[in-house]
């Protein structure tokens, strides 16, 4: 449940407390400038459980929404860049006019944290093809978000387990196993020989087109 409210200089915050594990942290996200006399950019629930997928870079980003698309029965898409000024407010006001799934291009671990807080499911793209990023990518990151790690063969899983063994994400995040080639099937690409981090962000877009069109159905059940 997400309470907004107003800081000192006048911006809007939204304030909630997030159970991660046997944890419990009180959490309070300036979001910045908002109109005084506006209503809040979306209710109680926030982002509602949306899936947004945090990518490195925007490379990869046609192939997640791909995977969306394809998994989700055609959901409503939107991308952002990471850096886009009230981020926060754009991802309340872009749930609350229809958005069934938000991709944040060049984010991280501080974007991963303001999805989780304001309601949202983040997926986590691993820079697959360079582990020792993974750190970097992550950093910042002090809840949990979900991390879509992609199948295939044996060789092919322990590529990937190779690449991310180290860190121990279990302890932490959910981590789930994901087909990846409903993305590629979608975006007409052959997936022999990319990299790594196509995968990636391959099973991203199609487990959040999954919880998508999940969210869609309890939506409907609920009457929201």
């Amino acid at each position: 449940m997400i309470v907004y409210a107003r800081t000192p200089a006048g911006d809007l915050c939204a304030r909630t407390v997030l159970e991660v594990g046997v944890e419990q942290h009180d959490v309070t996200f300036d979001l910045g400038a908002w109109p005084q006399d506006a209503p809040d950019p979306a209710g109680p629930l926030g982002l509602a459980s949306t899936p947004v997928i945090v990518l490195p870079d925007d490379r990869w980003t046609d192939l997640a929404t791909a995977g969306a698309l394809r998994a989700g029965h055609q959901p409503a898409c939107l991308r952002l860049p990471a850096d886009a000024p009230r981020l926060g407010i754009q991802l309340l006001v872009a749930i609350n006019e229809g958005a069934d799934v938000v991709l944040i291009e060049g984010g991280g671990g501080p974007q991963l944290d303001l999805a989780r807080a304001l309601g949202g499911r983040p997926l986590a793209v691993l820079p697959l093809n360079r582990p020792q990023d993974i750190g970097s990518y992550l950093m910042g990151c002090t809840f949990d978000a979900h991390v879509p790690v992609p199948t295939g063969d044996d060789p092919f899983r322990a590529r990937v387990a190779d690449a991310i063994a180290a860190l121990h994400l279990e302890m932490r995040h959910h981590v789930v196993e994901v087909d990846p080639n409903p993305a590629f099937a979608e975006a007409g690409m052959d997936p022999s020989g990319m990299p790594l981090d196509a995968f990636a962000a391959a099973a991203a877009g199609v487990l959040a087109g999954r919880l998508a069109a999940a969210g869609r159905r309890w939506r409907a059940q609920a009457g929201i």
